[in-house]
This record gives C-alpha cells, structure tokens and sequence, in this order.
C-alpha cells in the first residue's frame, strides 16, 4: 500500500470506531435498565465462578491448618500381634520421625440409648488419677498428645470410667453428655477393664477426618458406627499396646495431601517399612 492511501485508510477506522463508541453509548443510555441488569448478570456469574474456583484451594488450605494445630498424625503403624514401648523406641530412631505416640485400640460393641453400636475405643495419651484436676489432666494431655481432640461440648476425661464421643455422628439415639455407655461385648481379648462409661464430653477428632465412613469392623454391622476416647488406663493391664501414629519432620510446613507433603511421608513409609 502506498503512503498516500494510509490517510484514508486511517480515516475510515476513526470514524467506524467512533461510530461504535456512539452506539454503545446510546445503548447505555437509551435503557439503563437493561445494561445494569446485564452487568448485574455477567458480574454475577464471574463472581460464581472466582468462588468455584477458590472454594476447593480454600478448604485444603483449612483443612491443613486444622490437622497442623491438631497435630494430626503423619503415619500409623499397626500390629496385629500388639507392640512394645521397645518397638516404639525403634520407630522414632528412624531418620525423618519427629513424634511418636504409642496407643491402644479395640472394637467392642455398646448400648447407647438403647440401641446396639458398634464403637471403636482409643485411648486418650493421659495416664488419669483419680486424684488429678482437671487443669493438670489438660497440662499433661498437652504435653504428650497427638490427634488432638477439640471439645464440643462438655470436658475431657479425668477419671476412670468415664469417656467422649464424636460430636459429628448422627445418631438413631440422640447422645448427650452425662449418657451412660454400657459394654455388651469386647471379643475374646477382653480389652477393657470396664464395661460402664459416662459420657463427660463431645468432641470432634480430626482422625476422623469424615463421619460418615469411620471404618470396618469385625463385629456388629461390620461398619465403625461411633469412637470412643478413653483414659489410657482403662485398657487392661495385659492388652497390648496396637499402635503407633508417628508425625514426619517437615511434613507440617507443607500443605496436606499435596507433592511435598506425600514425597516426605512416602520416604519414611519406606524405612519403616524395610
């Protein structure tokens, strides 16, 4: 194109542009209605969208933050044949355990209300007294806890005989603090020294991170159908130690279930598991 057919050229687009700008300008003007409602709508749906987007990144983020100041375990490791304070020991020397927590744990089967339930006792990381107040039982409870239990309702066990339970569990028999739990049966291991529990508090467990699924069972309905927190005493004297939950170094400066997090937990899944 020559030099002198650009001048044109560049005229026309002005004033094409310029009649579109007037268009659009009329159209606005000429019914303000119409154009508030469009951008009302489109303003919407972008907001909609921002939100869906966020909402997923959001509640992983929430998420992580809970199981951190709850100091959710990283790692469990089981025994069928039940483990020793040796066999804990040996899990923390592992290169990469930060924390190790030894516990107990039994299915047995409860009436509650009423109704039968298939329950899952866990013992509480607090050696209970009688004799112990409630602030030294929290003092030591902070001490030595992993899974942290955060109270609904109510307070947490300080005596024997006395447990919490999910909060979250919706229940054919409304539960409530102060309810008494009787044992009707624990297996052959006998793993409780008690068969009666008062219910002292509610509580939400971040083991149990859904509860709608809390696990399978060998008796009952097969389905886990309620927890229950215990002093660790209450366990008898020659039931086994089942478990030990074991928290990663540097896994809690990294976003749960995300590349870093599971390439740190996986390396010491590995040594513990060779």
């Amino acid at each position: 194109m020559r030099k002198g057919a650009s001048a044109p050229f560049l005229l026309y687009h002005l004033n094409m542009a310029s009649m579109f700008n007037k268009e659009v300008l009329r159209s606005v003007t000429g019914s303000p209605g119409r154009f508030l409602a469009i951008f009302a709508i489109v303003a919407l749906g972008v907001g909609f969208y921002a939100g869906l987007r966020m909402t997923a990144p959001d509640m992983r983020l929430a998420a992580d933050a809970f199981y951190d100041a709850s100091k959710l375990m990283d790692l469990r490791v089981a025994s069928t044949m039940g483990m020793a304070e040796g066999d804990v020991d040996a899990i923390r020397a592992v290169e990469g355990v930060e924390e190790v927590m030894g516990a107990y744990e039994a299915d047995v089967m409860a009436d509650i209300g009423g109704e039968p339930y298939t329950v899952r006792v866990h013992s509480l990381p607090l050696e209970v007294k009688t004799s112990v107040s409630m602030d030294e039982a929290m003092a030591m409870w902070d001490e030595v806890r992993l899974n942290d239990l955060v109270l609904a309702e109510g307070r947490l066990p300080s005596d024997e005989g006395e447990c919490v339970m999910s909060a979250d569990r919706i229940m054919s028999s409304p539960l409530a603090v102060g309810d008494i739990v009787r044992i009707s049966e624990m297996g052959a291991s006998e793993p409780l020294r008690m068969t009666e529990y008062k219910v002292v508090g509610l509580v939400h467990a971040p083991y149990y991170a859904s509860s709608a699924t809390m696990g399978a069972s060998s008796l009952g309905s097969g389905s886990v159908e309620q927890f229950m927190y215990v002093p660790r005493t209450d366990f008898a004297d020659d039931y086994p130690m089942t478990e030990a939950f074991v928290t990663v170094s540097g896994a809690r400066d990294t976003v749960a279930g995300g590349f870093g997090y599971q390439s740190l937990v996986d390396d010491v899944k590995e040594e513990l598991a060779g």
